[in-house]
Formats: structure tokens, C-alpha cells, sequence
């Protein structure tokens, strides 16, 4: 009988020492690859323009990096971020982003510029690396585990209150992959995946030197990691204009053009509002919902008890069509570029479940008119002519928009006007030329230029001297 009981309390040793829980695992793989308190890593790679595909439901456009160097602080949760680009990009060659928990900077020749809306992706990047995703892991106190290939296994945890972020752990205790799904306002849940491979020992601590993320299915990033410096000195100290800055108010100016026509701006980017016999036509949906909802307010303010029947989209790119959902909710037809149908039929379709907006609460069939060329739409005495562009570098599919009545033209990203009497740019952008040309080929009278970005309609004559024209 002893002997039976000494059997049994031996297997129960065995088994609970062989009993694994996510605990334990994230001990392990913090025991494999260290516990540095802080990190500094280097590299070259890529780093994709996300959200800007010249077409549609294509890669993001891939800028190379000649640097790059990121140093974490994990107790204080900051992040300092160094690109060198090899060749001119927005927002410059050289660019400089950081966050110290909920507050975000980005580092110009004019000091610290408060980037208060990107705080919490920046932080979230923080928890996909692999010793974050560890870290965080542990302090959440919510992990749980299920085994995967070759004696791996999965960690999940809620991060910030609500990212579900998934970690693989192989067989060699070293974190290979994190992923999580982010809130985006054109596709809705997108997943975020971080791949991580070629493990090497940079002073007791394992790291990869082979780092890739995708955002949307596409990659975002591409980095060798060539240097990797553990508890480097890493004290990130918010600038008294960042601790002090607060997301701007949303606001919309409106500037009446002609007769039914308003021109709304008081943001990066602006829209227009068309007033016809019986509906509404709106120009331009960028952004997010949040600023789709307050120029629906406006419009129907400026013209009340009409519906919004259109909304006319330059382009697909997410600055630009960030809004475009809100307004498939509002029973709105799309006028987009060809090109752009099945991606927006995907898209407007897709669940968005972790910052539910209108279309997922109350989903509404997508209504979709196409411009190959030319669409026209008129009331007998309101009158809208779309024109598909040429030879723009920026994107395939770039629409204007022009008002005969009033001989004007709206248009994105070839021409934002600048501040009065800014010198004109030699040689003039390439993209600006070709808005130019179009315009001689579609023999449009053109009188104002009303642009999406910039400080607003101005004369032709100003566009004129932009490109050397006048």
C-alpha cells in the first residue's frame, strides 16, 4: 500500500513539474533572452509609406533606410525612433518620432511637435517587441497559453486595456512572433503582425536581427539589425510643450464660394459641400469618422432637410478616404475611380470590432458609382463634372472635381497652396506640373483652385506662378 501511494505521490512531482503555465514559459524565455531594462537597436532596412499604395489593395510604397535606431525604455514606456531615408520622403529625410506613455513627439527643425493622437500606437509598438512583448505579458496578469509546433507555445494578453496581443514562443525560448488587431479607419480590424528571426547574443542579451511587420497584409517594416546596445542610457523626458499639448478640438470653418457651394475646412484637410435640388453632394471624406460626422453636421446645417445623396472621392489613400465609411452609413453614394471598386466593396464590408464605428453598428450595402473618365452630375442647375486624371506620380487613380458655374477646381495632393507670396519651388514638383497639363488637356476654364490640403481656394493665377506658368 505504501509502495502504491509512493507511486502516486512520484507521478504527481512529475506531472506537475512537466506542467507548464504562460507564467512559466515567459520566465523561461526572459531567462533565454535576458531582461534588459532598457534597449538600443540599429539597423537598415525599409520603412513603407502605409495607407499610400499607388493603387488600391497594392504594397505600400517601400522608402529604404540608410539608419535606423529605436531606444526603449520599458518602466518608462518611451520610445525614441531615428530614420535616415536614403532619398526624400514626406515628412523628411530625416525623421524623429517618440513617446513616453500618452505623450507623442515628433523631433523637427523647430524642436518638439506634440503628436498627442499617435501616443497609444506608439506605446502598443512598445509591447510587439520581443522583450516588451514579454514584459508586458508578465505585468498583465491576464495571460493565458495553448501549445504550438515543435514544443512552442502561444502566449495572449490584454494590453492597455484593450489590444489583444498574441506572442510565439519556440522550442529555443525566443519570441518569433507578436501580432494584434489595431483599429483602422479604412480597414477596420487590421491586423498587426511582427515576425522576429536570426537570434543573436549582443552582451548577454538575445536579439533578432531580422525584424518584419506587416500592417494590413502588407509590410511596414523591413530592418537588419547590425547593433544592439542592452540597458543603454535611454531617459526620454517629455518637452513642456508635449506634456502641455491636448488634441486639438475638431472644428469646420465653412467659406460660402457661390451659390450652394461652401468650402469647409479647419483641419488638414479639407471638403466641400454642393447644394442640388433635392440631396447634397459632399467632396472629400478624409480622415476618420469623427471628422466625416462634423462636416455631415455642417452640411446639413448649410442645407437643411436634404440627405447627403454623394460624396466624391479624390483618391483612395487613407488620409483621404478615412471617412468614406461614415458616409456609406449615412446611405451615401460613392464616386470613386474604377479602379477602387472592389477594394471599397471589401472595405466597407469589413467588421470593426475593437472601435465600432457607424457602418459596423448599422452596416449599409455600398452604393458605388465608378469614373473611368469623366461622371457628371447636374440638376438642371447645379452642375459637378469628376474627371479621372493622368500621369499623376502620387497615385493611378487621382479624380478632380470642377464646378463650371463657378470655374472651380478641387484637387488633392498635386497643389497645396502655401502661405501668401511664398517664393514659388524651383524646379516646381513634378506632380503640380501634371495637374497643369490635365487641366490644358480637359479644357477647363478654370478660375480658383480649391485644394484638400493647404490654406485654401486661390486664384489660378497663384498656381500659374507655382509651376512657372504665370
Amino acid at each position: 500500500m505504501r509502495k502504491k501511494h509512493l507511486v502516486v505521490f512520484i507521478l504527481a512531482i512529475v506531472t506537475a513539474a512537466c506542467t507548464k503555465d504562460a507564467k512559466s514559459v515567459l520566465n523561461s524565455a526572459q531567462s533565454a533572452m535576458g531582461n534588459p531594462n532598457t534597449i538600443q537597436y540599429s539597423g537598415t532596412g525599409m520603412n513603407a509609406f502605409f495607407g499610400q499604395a499607388l493603387t488600391s489593395g497594392k504594397e505600400w510604397p517601400r522608402r529604404n533606410l540608410t539608419s535606423y535606431t529605436r531606444t526603449i525604455n520599458y518602466e518608462q514606456k518611451s520610445s525614441r525612433e531615428e530614420m535616415n531615408f536614403a532619398q526624400p520622403v514626406f515628412g523628411g529625410q530625416q525623421q524623429n518620432a517618440e513617446v513616453n506613455g500618452d505623450k507623442a513627439w515628433n523631433i523637427g527643425a523647430n524642436g518638439a511637435n506634440p503628436q498627442p493622437a499617435a501616443a497609444e500606437e506608439r506605446q502598443l509598438q512598445i509591447w510587439l517587441t520581443p522583450h516588451g512583448f514579454l514584459k508586458g505579458a508578465l505585468a498583465a496578469g491576464n495571460a493565458t497559453m495553448k501549445d504550438g509546433d515543435a514544443g512552442g507555445h502561444t502566449i495572449t494578453f490584454t494590453a492597455l486595456g484593450k489590444y489583444s496581443i498574441s506572442g510565439a514562443i519556440d522550442g529555443n525560448n525566443m519570441v518569433t512572433k507578436v501580432e494584434t488587431i489595431e483599429a483602422n479607419p479604412v480597414l477596420g480590424d487590421m491586423p498587426v503582425v511582427a515576425t522576429y528571426s536570426d537570434y543573436k547574443d549582443f552582451n548577454g542579451v538575445k536579439f533578432p536581427t531580422k525584424i518584419v511587420q506587416t500592417q494590413g497584409g502588407f509590410p511596414v517594416w523591413e530592418l537588419t539589425i547590425n547593433n544592439v546596445q542592452p540597458n543603454a542610457s535611454a531617459d526620454l523626458a517629455v518637452p513642456a510643450n508635449v506634456q502641455a499639448a491636448a488634441a486639438p478640438a475638431m472644428k469646420v470653418d465653412t467659406a460660402k464660394l457661390g451659390d450652394g457651394v461652401w468650402f469647409l475646412s479647419g483641419g488638414s484637410h479639407h471638403s466641400l459641400v454642393v447644394e442640388f435640388k433635392d440631396y447634397i453632394t459632399v467632396i472629400e471624406a478624409p480622415l476618420s469618422e469623427e471628422r466625416s460626422m462634423a462636416v455631415i453636421a455642417e452640411a446639413k446645417k448649410l442645407v437643411p432637410n436634404k440627405p447627403i445623396k454623394y460624396v466624391i472621392s479624390t483618391h483612395h489613400h487613407f488620409d483621404h478616404s478615412g471617412g468614406l465609411r461614415t458616409y456609406v452609413a449615412e446611405g451615401a453614394t460613392v464616386v470613386t475611380h474604377e479602379s477602387n471598386k472592389a477594394f471599397f466593396e471589401k472595405t466597407f464590408q469589413a467588421p470593426a470590432t475593437l472601435v465600432p464605428d457607424a457602418q459596423s453598428k448599422s452596416p449599409k450595402p455600398a452604393a458605388i458609382q465608378t469614373v473611368s473618365d469623366k461622371w457628371e452630375l447636374t440638376d438642371g442647375k447645379q452642375k459637378v463634372d469628376v474627371y479621372a486624371t493622368q500621369g499623376d506620380a502620387h497615385t493611378d487613380e487621382l479624380l478632380v472635381v470642377y464646378l463650371p458655374a463657378l470655374r472651380v477646381l478641387v484637387e488633392a495632393d498635386a497643389y497645396s497652396p502655401g502661405p501668401p507670396n511664398t517664393p514659388p519651388p524651383s524646379p516646381p514638383p513634378p506632380n503640380a506640373v501634371n495637374l497643369y497639363n490635365n487641366i490644358q488637356r480637359l479644357k477647363l476654364n478654370v478660375a480658383t483652385i480649391a485644394p484638400i490640403h493647404g490654406r485654401g481656394p486661390v486664384p489660378v493665377a497663384e498656381f500659374r506662378k507655382f509651376i512657372g506658368k504665370a
